[in-house]
């Protein structure tokens, strides 16, 4: 016998017209009517931004859709066939009714295919154009961010609102704020809330990401942790990642960057972030423990360097301000000689802390005193709070903090004891961040592996379907080819939700392939068993 070229190039034509009118319908309704759209802050784009974002609607939505449109294609035509008795002239032709699906074998294949690099590469590709809409005209998007009854927020840790803001005209990256009201926040925990003379915001690229940094100038803010009120000249913003159009998830990375932070999670931004506030926790409790350590019993404690130097002592023993926040004296005595000029201060208490900053090595000392009283070129003046600093940190203990490592941090803060529990939570908030991302990268990779696959499974199910109960209908072939797809969808969904949870996260995984696992077998029943009769 032959093989019929003719009948299978006549099979393919027909399933051809209709997954090209199915694919180009269902991807005009979900692009153009606003079903991907959703997941883009439109609030702050321009008009033209969104003209640009129109124009990548498209492919994406032809991602999603050309699974559907195949599996509709292969009921609608197999069932129109089959309602034709034209499987009935072929078998009483003699011809294998097996060889009939290599048409639906093709546009399976070619669906799965361009499914799994839809999903896997150009969606990934398509975040990353739309993130770099923001990148050309950063400045405005600050201004219309601000005008928000929020204001904006730098990487989860700054809330800042501002009454006016202008975009330097020497360098378009640079935004300056006036008039600033800031919190600053640490675990959804207010830190800091205060005001400001002045902000200034620089941008830059970061790994495809956009981040923001910055100075705060003229600071008056009230500190939680001590408890009190104190100003500040001059406070730095660490490197923050702004929030994008399309935010950095992990749904939206390509394939090799998914395998990439499954190899390293540490990596990943959240996990990024979670380390950072560790460093600085570990960072403030090794500054403290070394300046009580070296603390004098009955000399003076130099701290300093060129162009500010200091000397401390006091009458009683130096306290610990609970969850590190800083050294407490009482009665202090404090030198000062900045710049050539000295001054001697005398106080009821003090309080020396790390400043907050980027790095505790690059931030520095300040000491705060309370109820000062100030000797300086011969005349005594006195105030009720006297702000000195910055102070630098000694060189050797500035350096032993800017080598610590990732896993020096975790080992560091393994210690069980009340004074330890802070550090300790932070570690295991970094563990439990890192574990949550593996998953989440694990059942990610899955979920689109699985997807892929199953576009293949359904094809060749809905056409056997399509035969069987004679689907030449429009109505019957889409009740054919949604029902199995729902069930998949459905077990992929579910799936991958549980896998998100450890207790839950192999049976997340087994959940996931159990649908496409139930179509092959279903397919291997029709094609053997029920095809024949």
């Amino acid at each position: 016998m032959r093989f019929p070229w003719t009948l299978q190039r006549y099979i393919l034509w027909e399933m051809a017209k209709v997954f090209l009118l199915t694919a180009v319908a269902l991807t005009a309704v979900i692009g153009l009517g606003g079903g991907l759209l959703k997941m883009i802050k439109l609030g702050e784009m321009t008009p033209g931004q969104l003209f640009r974002l129109m124009a990548l609607m498209l492919p994406v939505a032809a991602a999603l859709t050309l699974p559907i449109a195949a599996l509709f294609s292969a009921a609608a035509t197999y069932g129109r066939l089959s309602a034709d008795n034209e499987f009935v002239a072929c078998r009483s032709s003699g011809i294998n009714m097996h060889l009939l699906f290599l048409p639906t074998v093709v546009v399976s294949v070619f669906s799965a295919a361009v499914t799994f690099g839809f999903s896997n590469f150009l969606i990934p590709g398509m975040v990353k154009n739309l993130n770099e809409f923001i990148a050309t005209d950063v400045g405005a998007m600050i201004q219309q961010r601000l005008n928000r009854p929020r204001g904006i927020t730098l990487g989860g840790r700054f809330r800042i609102h501002a009454d006016s803001s202008a975009i330097d005209s020497s360098t378009p990256d640079r935004v300056l704020l006036d008039r600033v009201a800031f919190v600053e926040v640490d675990d959804e925990e207010w830190v800091r809330f205060g005001t400001a003379r002045e902000v200034r915001l620089g941008f830059d690229h970061y790994e495809n990401r956009l981040r923001v940094s910055g100075t705060m100038l003229g600071l008056s803010y009230y500190d939680r942790s001590a408890a009190r009120f104190a100003d500040l000249e001059e406070q730095t913003i660490p490197p923050n990642e702004l929030p994008t159009l399309v935010p950095q998830e992990i749904k939206f990375l390509n394939l090799p960057n998914l395998f990439q932070y499954w190899r390293h999670p540490s990596t990943w931004s959240e996990v990024q972030d979670e380390l950072t506030r560790l460093r600085q926790a570990v960072s403030r409790r090794i500054v403290y423990d070394d300046l009580l350590q070296r603390w004098p019993r009955d000399g003076s404690l130099a701290l300093g360097g060129s162009g500010a130097e200091y000397s401390l002592r006091s009458l009683e023993d130096p306290l610990r301000i609970p969850r590190d926040g800083g050294i407490e004296l009482e009665l202090p005595i404090i030198d000062e000689n900045k710049r050539g000029r000295p001054r001697h201060i005398t106080a009821e208490r003090a309080v020396l802390e790390v400043l907050r900053g980027e790095s505790v090595a690059e931030g520095g000392l300040q000491i705060t005193a309370y109820g000062a009283r100030i000797d300086a070129d011969g005349a005594v003046i006195e105030k009720s709070k006297e702000v000195l600093g910055p102070i630098a940190i000694p060189a050797e203990l500035a350096n032993q903090l800017r080598q610590l490592t990732d896993q020096q941090l975790m080992l560091t803060s393994q210690a069980s004891s009340p004074e330890n529990a802070p550090l300790v939570e932070r570690r295991n908030r970094v563990a439990e961040v890192r574990g949550e991302i593996v998953r989440r990268i694990v059942a990610t990779i899955s979920e689109r592996f699985a997807f892929s696959t199953s576009v293949f499974v359904l094809v060749i199910l809905g056409a056997v379907l399509g035969i069987i109960f004679r689907g030449a209908h429009v109505v019957t072939a889409f009740g054919i080819s949604f029902l199995p797809s729902l069930l998949v969808i459905i077990l992929i969904v579910m799936g991958k939700q549980m896998a998100h949870n450890a207790p839950t996260h192999l049976l997340g995984i087994m959940v996931m392939w159990s649908g496409i696992i139930l179509v092959v077998g279903l397919d291997v029943w029709t094609l053997t068993r029920v095809l024949r009769r």
